[in-house]
């Protein structure tokens, strides 16, 4: 296999779910920091947050001070439901109340002693005090009675004015408000102040316009400086739960973009002119849809809300609604997807730790959907970079030599190109806690706090330790072309 070289076009895969954003900063940062040519940036699951950072030199206001990851929490992305707030706030009070009279017999229960102490001090005192307290339940029935019956009330009020007015406004979507506990308008405020952070430009405006106009925003941003230094060709991957694949919304220029149609044939085609299977974000009309597709990356599967796209007409599903979340639901981590756009080697980002360990926690709803998210993150990468080894050792063993020092095979019942592509995988050793402890967790091992702030300090030491000293730093230093060839009409000495 070739060795790395700063002059091939170089794609960085960013795959995981959940508190793998936190690893793809760090591991971005140290790129950043050593200077490392990405031509391509291609985000799966939570990547897809990282890569859109990544493709507008905006790393800094993902993994800086005041960045996106800075000081993330579960609270700062997801919170309940407010109907199920509220329905759980009455509940609550309701059971309180129905415990009160435990209480106070467990009072009295405490206090026992107490009352013998006194009797022997001052006998028929505690007598006469019980005798008054004989009379309490004739006096309390009716105001505890209307205590536990007002929130139990007002529970079914609740439910009731929650459905007639979903009904009213939303008729057959009312069942939308049931998929999940789970309400993401936290993280959709957070991701959308810190796009136009970057994408803002001469705005005067600091609050963020309405997600289409900055999806537009930022798409015009990519296209007016790609090119520059810090701006990249993007690939944001979806999972479409409508065609249960991954559909994949990129800006790319015109030769990758004819490339990566080239290899997607299968899968449904535009209605007009287009990538087949993919959404073309330089179309008109769909960079609109640029925030939706970054969104996916905060919805996993089994967790948080889909996210429903309505696409314009004339395009690829004209008119259609579908619903969008977290790729990593899907096959594969974006390995294909860099190599069908042109990349010449890949370096992957993954948060899935090399060696699985026992999670602190294994129980419950939230422990399940966890374990269930790790589960697909490992198989996502793992499966990933199995099929590009067996590519690679297929065109090494069938190949033939080309120009540029490469190998090539092409298969001769489809006729698809196939060449070898290095692969660079970037991922922890292991880590304590899954995609959904956004909080942190107690490693088990260290019996230390570990949270997603350390786990950027290990996406950065990882990138220097796996790829930036032994890759970049091994790479041999590209030499003049006029020391490797004589100048034409030079004499060679023999």
């Amino acid at each position: 296999m070739r060795e790395y070289s700063p002059k091939r076009r170089t794609a960085l895969v960013l795959t995981g779910s959940g508190a793998s954003g936190a690893y793809h900063a760090g591991v971005l940062r140290a790129l950043d920091e050593s200077g490392v040519k990405i031509d391509l940036v291609v985000g799966s699951g939570v990547g897809a947050v990282g890569a859109a950072f990544a493709a507008v030199a905006g790393g800094s206001r993902l993994y800086g001070p005041g960045g996106f990851w800075d000081g993330v929490g579960w609270d700062s992305l997801y919170r309940l439901q407010p109907a199920l707030r509220i329905a759980l706030l009455l509940l609550a009070t309701a059971f309180g109340v129905f415990l009160f009279p435990v209480g106070l017999a467990l009072l009295a229960g405490l206090l026992f002693p107490l009352v013998l102490i006194v009797d022997v001090v001052a006998p028929g005192v505690p007598s006469r005090l019980i005798e008054g307290l004989w009379a309490a339940p004739s006096v309390l029935r009716a105001p505890y009675l209307a205590a536990l019956a007002v929130p139990v009330f007002a529970l079914s009020v609740l439910v009731v004015v929650y459905l007639a007015l979903g009904w009213a406004r939303s008729g057959r979507r009312l069942a939308e408000s049931f998929e999940t506990p789970l309400d993401a308008r936290q993280a959709r405020k957070r991701l959308a102040a810190s796009l136009w952070e970057v994408a803002r430009g001469s705005a005067i405006s600091a609050s963020p316009p309405s997600e289409p106009e900055l999806g537009k925003r930022y798409v015009a941003l990519l296209a007016e400086n790609l090119g520059q230094p810090g701006f990249r060709e993007l690939i944001l991957r979806a999972a479409d739960l409508e065609t249960g694949s991954v559909l994949p919304f990129l800006w790319l220029h015109d030769a990758a973009r004819a490339a990566f149609a080239s290899t997607r044939t299968r899968g449904g085609r535009s209605r007009a002119e287009g990538v087949p299977a993919a959404v073309d974000l330089r179309e008109m009309g769909y960079d609109t849809l640029l925030f939706d597709a970054v969104m996916t990356g905060l919805l996993p599967p089994l967790a948080a809300p889909v996210r429903r796209v309505a696409f314009p007409r004339g395009g690829i599903f004209a008119g259609e609604t579908h619903r969008l979340t977290d790729a990593t639901l899907a096959a594969g981590c974006g390995i294909s997807e860099a190599v069908a756009a042109g990349a010449e080697q890949v370096i992957v980002a993954a948060g899935a730790p090399y060696s699985a360990s026992p999670p602190p926690r294994r129980r419950g709803l939230r422990a399940a959907a966890d374990g269930v998210l790790a589960a697909l993150e490992r198989q996502a990468v793992e499966g990933d970079v199995r099929g590009a080894e067996r590519t690679n050792r297929m065109v090494e063993t069938l190949g033939h030599r080309t120009e540029d020092g490469g190998k090539a095979w092409q298969d001769p019942a489809t006729g698809r190109v196939y060449r070898d592509v290095p692969v660079y995988v970037i991922r922890p050793d292991r880590r304590a806690f899954g995609p959904l402890e956004l909080d942190g967790a107690q490693d088990p091992a260290t019996e230390v706090l570990e949270t997603p702030e350390d786990l950027l300090e290990a996406g950065y030491r990882d990138a220097y330790r796996m790829f930036v000293e032994p890759v970049v730093g091994a790479s041999p230093e590209p030499r003049r072309r006029e020391a490797l060839e004589p100048e034409e009409g030079q004499a060679v000495e023999l």
